[in-house]
């Protein structure tokens, strides 16, 4: 009877918990660009997101490290394209992160391992779906939902817009910066998707970051 009492418990408790997982709409969202044959120059002086991945200006990365990039499955390389988990967070908008697993990659997901000394994370910055043109976008899968887990335990669920955009998700205030704390974590889990016109790949092109701690 104790047994049953104790299973009824955990089962109650981790219901309550999954109830606590708040869902989070973007703060902050930039359309890329519909022309890309203009001169990098010309799209970072005109367009937030070239100017968020290529312009050099100080940000969290001034200070902002990861160690480790690791997705779940990834898309097998087709010619001299790669889709390995490493790509979301490579700020190069045309190399991507596209899941492997069968159907359209529900239940998959990214790990970031961060070093505890790390500034504190508080933006998630998603470019969501492949976002190189609007072809190939519209053709492949992309997020509606990310489950976020920081070290593991959820703590919110991600609510995409279907634009192909850079959307930004305040997410509370993550991570140590303690140069004695230990390594920690966030994972981000794909629970529901966009179905592409072509393609049942699910994909992201970046996954990065903002915070405080630095300047």
């Amino acid at each position: 009877m104790k047994k049953i009492t104790l299973m009824l418990a955990i089962i109650a408790t981790a219901l309550m918990a999954q109830g606590q997982v708040k869902q989070i709409k973007p703060s902050h969202i930039y359309k890329m660009p519909a022309n890309t044959s203009k001169s990098l120059e010309v799209l970072i002086e005109e367009n937030s997101i070239y100017e968020d991945l290529y312009g050099g200006q100080c940000s969290w990365y001034c200070g902002g490290v990861i160690d480790t990039v690791l997705a779940s499955s990834s898309l097998a390389p087709s010619k001299k394209f790669d889709y390995k988990g490493a790509n979301a967070h490579d700020f190069d908008h045309e190399s991507v992160w596209a899941e492997g697993a069968p159907g359209q990659g529900i239940g998959e997901y990214l790990v970031y391992y961060f070093p505890g000394s790390c500034p504190r994370v508080t933006t998630v910055k998603v470019l969501n779906g492949h976002v190189k043109n609007p072809k190939v976008w519209k053709e492949n899968s992309r997020v509606k939902q990310l489950k976020v887990y920081y070290n593991d335990v959820p703590i919110a669920i991600l609510d995409l817009q279907d634009s192909r955009t850079l959307q930004c998700f305040e997410v509370g205030t993550l991570g140590y910066h303690d140069s004695n704390a230990s390594q920690w974590t966030l994972k981000f889990e794909i629970m529901d998707v966009y179905p592409g016109t072509k393609y049942q790949d699910t994909v992201i092109s970046e996954l990065y970051f903002d915070g405080i701690d630095v300047h």
